[in-house]
């Protein structure tokens, strides 16, 4: 017989991974939900043209492409963002302005699997739709840091940026960002060595003083003058982007966690035009990036003017990140409930209805086992109450209850597990 295993590059979730993927997800949702977003849903697989109209050479190579019985070109979708911007430009663009979604999904690439990157992978995210202030951009950021500091990720790294800066510092010096493609893979992967060999042949100490510049991140206090600094060097005139992101700052200073000005960060050029950031977790080694976005503007895309701040987060990183951290479940109530016999059952699923009723959880003994094992079943299952149904307790209308976690065990009525139930939904 053939055993088959799930596909290279994806994988199986047992009841306990879940519960711990399910936990880090609802926590990431609180965070984000209490900045005002709402949740929106696209579909799994879109029209190919939707990300290759939009998406660099690399993504496109990794694409699950396939054709559908119509002949459609078709595609699993590789990341959430543009099925997102399709979705507002079909449907959600008359709704009140500023717009605040959030969305979580599994995507596909075709890459190779490692820690941390997978073929099926999970992303949370989430889009300001409206005028980018620098209130606005602090808002998404401060969401985005909130639900990774909420889940309890280790010594978290977030780095800012401005494109547009990037840009004035390499176009100062006579370098073309959008055409040098190799120049700016070292500059985002802080390739000192790689940097030295695309610039020499600036002379003097420009090399070494671009180098610097982009190779080096900086305290939110020292911001304001290596800002100054990029404006003498710059040809144009950077005076926007300068305020935007001292603004940003002043606002960010007393925020947890690390937070960097790092003037390399480009995260595609053609993409994104304004303040952009990336989080990191430097534990997690050459897959540390666990968040990335900024200010984007699609309008060429779309057809309709679309200009937000949005961001992505690595759920399967953020995951890893955690090592074997766990929901708390100690407060966790839950009941397994044992019938005994035929006659037993009418008053044992009664009562694992009002059970459930209250939001507990209540699991049937179903398997007719002994009770012994039927008992060790349910403390194997987690749960913290035993009760008992046979023919004794069918005659009287009563229940035999035993608190798994002291061991004491009485006998308790209807409404008497009604009242107690209310206790405990009360606590948890």
């Amino acid at each position: 017989m053939v055993e088959f295993q799930p596909p290279r590059g994806t994988r199986d979730f047992g009841p306990e991974e879940m519960a711990r993927r399910r936990w880090v997800e609802d926590l990431m949702r609180s965070v984000i939900e209490s900045y005002g977003y709402r949740e929106i849903s696209t579909p799994t697989f879109e029209s190919a043209e939707l990300f290759i109209s939009r998406s660099g050479p690399q993504v496109v190579d990794q694409m699950y492409l396939f054709k559908d019985k119509g002949g459609r070109d078709m595609v699993l979708r590789p990341e959430l963002t543009a099925p997102v911007m399709r979705f507002y430009s079909s449907t959600l663009k008359n709704l009140a302005k500023p717009l605040r979604i959030y969305y979580f999904g599994n995507c596909f690439r075709y890459e190779r699997p490692q820690k941390g990157r997978y073929r099926e992978f999970w992303q949370m995210g989430l889009e300001y739709i409206g005028k980018r202030t620098p209130q606005a951009h602090a808002e998404v950021i401060s969401a985005a840091i909130g639900a990774l500091l909420r889940v309890g990720v280790p010594e978290l790294r977030f780095r800012i940026g401005h494109v547009a800066v990037l840009r004035a510092i390499l176009k100062g010096v006579g370098l073309d960002p959008e055409k040098d493609r190799d120049l700016m893979i070292a500059i985002d992967k802080k390739d000192t060595s790689a940097l030295a060999s695309r610039l020499a042949h600036l002379g003097g100490d420009i090399p070494s003083k671009v180098a610097a510049l982009v190779t080096t991140t900086y305290s939110l206090e020292e911001a304001p003058s290596v800002l100054a600094e990029i404006g003498k060097m710059a040809q144009t005139d950077l005076t926007g982007p300068i305020d935007e992101l001292t603004m940003l700052f002043s606002i960010l200073v007393s925020s947890q966690g690390t937070i960097l000005f790092d003037p390399s960060i480009s995260r595609g050029l053609d993409y994104y035009d304004g303040v952009v950031f990336e989080a990191d977790i430097p534990s997690l080694g050459a897959e540390k990036q666990v968040c990335g976005g900024g200010a984007y503007s699609l309008s060429s895309l779309f057809g309709a003017e679309v200009e937000g701040i949005g961001f992505g987060l690595g759920f399967d990183r953020i995951i890893v990140s955690l090592g074997d951290l766990s929901p708390n479940r100690s407060d966790n109530v839950g009941f397994y409930m044992v019938p005994l016999g035929r006659t037993a059952m009418g008053l044992a699923f009664e009562g694992a209805a009002l059970i459930r009723s209250k939001g507990i959880t209540c699991s049937m003994e179903t398997m007719d086992r002994p009770l012994k094992k039927a008992i060790s079943s349910a403390v194997e299952n987690g749960s913290t109450h035993l009760l008992i149904v046979g023919e004794n307790e069918v005659k009287e209308g009563r229940f035999t209850l035993k608190d798994l976690r002291t061991q004491v065990q009485t006998t308790i009525s209807p409404d008497e597990l009604r009242i107690l139930l209310e206790k405990l939904s009360k606590v948890r």
